[in-house]
Parts: C-alpha cells; sequence; structure tokens
C-alpha cells in the first residue's frame, strides 16, 4: 500500500508546487515508482498549466462525483489529477481523502500539492499520512510557513520534514541551524534558485527531465532517495567521512528519513 503526503505551506511563492512537481517526477524517473501527483490547490491550480495539459477532467469534478480514472493523465512517467482553474460549483474538499485513500494500493506515493488558502489546506493535510513544510530562507516566510506546520500538529498528521527552497544568496539568508531551531523541524533539502527553472518552466518539463545534472534536479533526488529508502550518490564518501564531518546536516537528517519513511510494497 502507497504512500500519500503532501507539501505545505500558507504562503505563495515558496516554489511548493515546483519541489511537488520535481519530487513527483524523481521518484518516478530516477527510482521507478508509480506516482500519482494531485493538485489540490483550488484556488489557484497550475501544474496542468505547467505540463501543458489539456484537461476536460479534473479533481473538482471527481470531488462532486465522477470516477477519479476521468481525471487522470500521464505525463513525463506519472500521473496526474489536475485541478479547474475555472470552476463554479461548490465542491466538498473533504472528500478527497476518500478519494486517495481508495486508489493508495494502486501507486508506491501519492503527492498532493496543497493551497496556501488555509480554508484548502485542511483538507489536504487531513487527506495525508505525512507532510513536509515548504519554504523559503528568510524569517517572514519561515513565520508564515510555519502555520502551516501548526495546522498539521492540531490534525496530527506527522510532520517529516522541512524543505528549504529558492536558495539566492546565503549571506543574507537563514542558515539551516537557524532555520532549524526556529521551527522545530529537521531540513531534510536545501534547494538553490537557478535560472534553468525558467528553461524548463518554458518548454514544459520537470527540470529533472530538461537538465537531470542541474543542481536542483541532484537535490531533488537525494531528498527523493530518502522517501523511497534507496542511498543517496554520495553514499561511498559517507561511509569514508561519516555523515556529520563530510556533508550538512540535512544529509543526516535525509539518513534518519531514509531509516524510517519508506514501506516497501510486497
Amino acid at each position: 500500500m502507497g504512500t500519500i503526503l503532501s507539501f505545505i505551506s500558507v504562503k505563495g511563492g515558496v516554489g511548493k508546487t515546483t519541489v511537488a512537481l520535481e519530487t513527483a517526477s524523481s521518484l518516478a524517473n530516477d527510482f521507478h515508482k508509480k506516482v500519482l501527483l494531485v493538485d489540490a490547490n483550488f484556488s489557484a491550480p497550475n501544474i496542468g498549466l505547467y505540463l501543458d495539459l489539456t484537461n476536460e477532467m479534473s479533481l473538482q469534478d471527481v470531488l462532486l462525483g465522477d470516477g477519479l480514472h476521468t481525471a487522470i493523465y500521464e505525463s513525463h512517467g506519472f500521473d496526474i489529477v489536475p485541478a479547474s482553474l475555472i470552476y463554479n460549483q461548490e465542491i466538498d474538499a473533504f472528500k478527497l481523502k476518500k478519494v486517495l485513500w481508495k486508489v493508495k494500493n494502486r501507486y508506491d506515493f501519492i503527492i498532493i500539492d496543497s493551497s496556501p488558502n488555509y480554508k484548502e489546506l485542511i483538507p489536504v493535510i487531513a487527506a495525508s499520512e505525512k507532510v513536509f513544510v515548504v519554504t523559503t530562507p528568510d524569517n517572514v516566510t519561515l513565520a508564515t510557513s510555519l502555520k502551516a506546520a501548526i495546522a498539521a500538529k492540531e490534525s496530527n498528521t506527522p510532520i517529516e520534514g522541512l524543505v528549504v527552497n529558492r536558495i539566492r544568496n546565503p549571506r543574507y539568508e537563514l542558515d539551516l541551524k537557524e532555520i532549524e531551531n526556529k521551527s522545530g523541524i529537521p531540513v531534510v533539502a536545501r534547494i538553490k534558485d537557478h535560472k534553468k527553472m525558467v528553461e524548463s518552466s518554458y518548454y514544459k518539463k520537470p527540470i529533472g527531465v530538461y537538465d537531470n545534472l542541474n543542481a536542483i534536479s541532484k537535490e531533488i533526488k537525494n531528498f527523493a532517495s530518502a522517501l523511497c529508502g534507496e542511498p543517496e550518490k554520495q553514499g561511498i564518501l559517507l561511509k569514508i567521512f561519516g555523515l556529520k564531518n563530510a556533508f550538512g546536516k540535512e544529509v543526516v537528517n535525509r539518513e534518519l528519513l531514509r531509516k524510517s519513511f519508506y514501506v516497501p510494497q510486497f
């Protein structure tokens, strides 16, 4: 039976959708996992737009009673359920949990991209078994992102880690120690901003597909490896030099995540 996980924040612009999309792509293409990516950002869904999906059916249709299979599209090796940007009928987003739990056994991972809208975020947390908080390395964003963490704690949904995205100039940004001290959540990935993201978006491809040697692609792959229990590429160096001496603490955190997160299907 697969795992339902989500990427959450209550601030737009942190790159939450990008992290969800790239993680889905890496799990499918680098580790050959069967993955379903669900766009549950009802206010401003954009996964379908990002991947240039000409979707007639959406998650909203599913929540109103249509079969999930009618809204599943395949792109770049994984399945996607997009949401509609313009939808006039009222939906019950809390039905998302029931819909996804029916298909858990068909996938290794079901990844939900959540909305920064607090009202839309709660049903996503309710549908998830585990969550990751996404933030950028500044005080304002971290403080608002932690509101999502509080919502997860109130729902008793395990917070597995924090992804620090869009690192641009560490001299003027919070470092890993400051972020962990302020949040109380282990950082499991540090993703630098890169101009290639603009190119991959232009060509409507995940950056891991467009340029798998990019720094973003490599860090996402390291993160994805922990989710599915696979060793990181630097495994030999880790054994020689030791986790704490050779690499940043996020690598140590991923090693702990790797040992506890993934339950293989039999």
